[in-house]
């Protein structure tokens, strides 16, 4: 497994798959925050409690200029679906199959075959600021990033 990317890193500039269409986070370079929330699989409890906490927080999100975005290990299809199931608003991107930007930033378990649980706050530079590894409060993610990007200013 790479090692987890450290505040101060540049972000790795990576493709997803949202909705069918490529995303890639150079392209929010110079205008938004990025909170970037890798999560272990859809269709979960814990994600779900995650994702939705995110969720409840948008408007704050939005007053921050942040956009959110969310993968695991499923397929594109399974992403818009669970959004769909949670009530998701933000993106939800696929890195699958190969899993490189999960790779790149180092939260991919070979072993497990599933993202840790882990949320990046990337600033409008693209330099990772801050990172948040927890896989036990699921309202840590949302609520430590938006008090990051709230530092920000």
């Amino acid at each position: 497994m790479a090692e987890l990317l450290k505040p101060g890193a540049p972000a790795p500039d990576g493709t997803f798959i949202s909705k069918r269409e490529r995303l890639t986070l150079g392209e929010l370079k110079g205008r938004k925050n990025i909170v970037l929330a890798f999560y272990p699989a859809a269709f979960t409890n814990g994600c779900e409690r995650e994702l939705r906490a995110f969720q409840t927080r948008l408007p704050d999100f939005d007053a921050q200029n942040a956009q959110i975005i969310a993968s695991s290990v499923d397929a594109d299809p399974s992403q818009q679906a669970f959004a769909q199931h949670c009530g998701l608003e933000f993106k939800m991107a696929a890195d699958f199959p190969q899993h490189a930007l999960a790779k790149a930033f180092g939260v991919y378990n070979e072993e497990r075959g599933t993202n840790r649980r882990v949320t990046f706050v990337i600033d409008k530079e693209g330099v990772i600021r801050h990172v948040i590894e927890d896989s036990q409060d699921m309202d840590r993610h949302s609520k430590e990033s938006l008090e990051i990007l709230k530092s920000l200013k």
